[in-house]
Parts: structure tokens; C-alpha cells; sequence
């Protein structure tokens, strides 16, 4: 039998979503059954989610580049377009949402992350950071907007222009995380706020996050649509296609 690559563990009344998916690189079956899970808790009424990981030091390293190397175009499109759907939908997900961030979380899987409401990371032994400018590419504009609306700027200006991550402790100082914990107990720390922000009347909850962020979520799809060709001539370009290639040589003779 397959194994899922999400696994699902309901505590009381959080369910607790697991990537289970090799060490969670972000490819076409990763990227649909996170869309599934959200499809299936918006059935069950948006209940409190811990998104977390099962490999144990990696929560989730981006986008799947051995995946994508040499993908067309026209193919790459349509997944990046669903990719930022899915940061979309976390965003405007109507219950709360904390990430339990007990490995890496580089690139794509930095901004899952980040687009959930809170974030506890393991004290050390973890990263959190968006590699995309060492690639030679940008942030698609709909993440810098939504980075922008939720967290300090300066902060964000490391984040996106260092290429560098910050460790658990250095996470918090500049507000990307709001706790940290040995790693053992990041799971469990996760749920823990996850409740306590549950314990809140489900409705106004949700409301509330509306009001928050529809606006956020609007502007990253205009903005995702509008800079999209531009996005993607970098990704095309003939420096960054060679880097690409460069990396995923490099994850083959490993």
C-alpha cells in the first residue's frame, strides 16, 4: 500500500495534519493533497490544524527543483499558480492555523509556514528561510504582499534578501515565530496554542480572520497574475536553469 503523504491525527477536536512525503519537497502529489486536506477540513467545519512534519529534521525544503528541472513552461505555470493558491488558502483558512516547525523550512515550505496564524520552531537544529534570490529568482509578488501585511519590514527585507534563514531563536527575535522548543516538544507546543486559540468563540474567530486578510489574499492573487511573466523569465533564465541543474546535480550524487 502507498503511503499517504499527508498524515492525518485528530486530537480531541485539532487535527493535526503531518507531511509525510520523503523529506516534503513540494511536487505535483504533495502540492494536491495538501489542497485535499484543506478541502476535507472545510467539510468538517475548519477545525483547529497543526500543519507538522513526520521526517525528522526536515519540515518541508520548497518546491520539489528535481520535479521541476527541464519542466516546460506551460506546465510550470498551472503548479505555480496552484502553489500560491494553496498559500491563499492557509492564509484565509477560518480556524486557526500553527505550523509545527520541528526541521528546515526553506523556500516554498518557509512560506507555508508563514501563512499559517502562529509558528512554534525547535530552538536549534531548524531553519527558516527563503532561498529563492540565491536561485537568481524573486518571491512571487503575491508572497512579498502577504509577507508585507503580516510581519515587520525590515525583517522581511533579511528574510527575502539575505538568502541566509534564521535559527529558532533568531526566528523569534525578529517576530517570524512566536515561540520556541526543544525539538521533541514542538509538536505538542504547537497544539498547545493551537487550542488555546481555538478556546475563542468559532464564529467571530473566523470573521475576524476574514476581515484580516481578505483583502491580503486579493491583493497576492492580483498580484501573482500580474507579475507572473515576469516571475517566470527568471525562472527561465539561462543562469538560473543552469544553478538549478548545478543543485539538483548536486542532491544526485548524495
Amino acid at each position: 500500500m502507498t503511503k499517504e503523504p499527508i498524515q492525518l491525527e485528530v486530537r480531541d477536536r485539532l487535527h493535526l495534519l503531518r507531511l509525510s512525503h520523503g523529506a516534503n519537497a513540494l511536487d505535483e502529489v504533495l502540492l494536491d493533497a495538501l489542497h485535499e486536506a484543506l478541502d476535507r477540513q472545510a467539510e468538517a467545519g475548519a477545525p483547529p490544524l497543526v500543519l507538522a512534519s513526520a521526517h525528522p529534521t526536515v519540515f518541508c525544503p520548497g518546491l520539489d527543483l528535481r520535479r521541476l528541472d527541464g519542466m516546460p513552461r506551460d506546465l510550470f505555470r498551472p503548479f505555480l499558480r496552484r502553489y500560491n493558491a494553496l498559500l491563499r488558502r492557509l492564509l484565509t483558512y477560518p480556524g486557526p492555523t500553527v505550523a509545527a516547525i520541528g526541521g528546515h523550512a526553506v523556500a516554498g515550505g518557509s512560506l507555508l509556514v508563514l501563512a499559517c496564524d502562529r509558528r512554534v520552531m525547535a530552538r536549534a537544529g531548524a531553519r527558516l528561510g527563503l532561498s529563492e534570490i540565491n536561485l537568481g529568482i524573486p518571491l512571487p509578488a503575491g508572497t512579498i504582499a502577504m509577507l508585507l501585511a503580516l510581519y515587520p519590514t525590515r525583517a522581511v527585507e533579511q528574510l527575502v534578501l539575505d538568502g541566509d534563514g534564521f535559527g529558532g531563536e533568531r526566528a523569534l527575535e525578529l517576530g517570524f515565530v512566536e515561540r520556541v522548543a526543544d525539538a521533541e516538544q514542538v509538536e505538542d507546543e504547537a497544539c498547545r496554542l493551537a487550542l488555546r486559540l481555538a478556546a475563542r468563540p468559532a464564529a467571530a474567530f473566523g470573521t475576524s480572520k476574514q476581515f484580516l486578510h481578505h483583502g491580503i489574499a486579493e491583493t497576492m492573487e492580483r498580484r501573482d497574475e500580474a507579475e507572473l511573466v515576469t516571475f517566470l523569465d527568471h525562472w527561465y533564465s539561462a543562469e538560473t536553469q543552469d544553478r538549478i541543474g548545478a543543485l539538483v546535480g548536486s542532491m544526485a550524487r548524495r
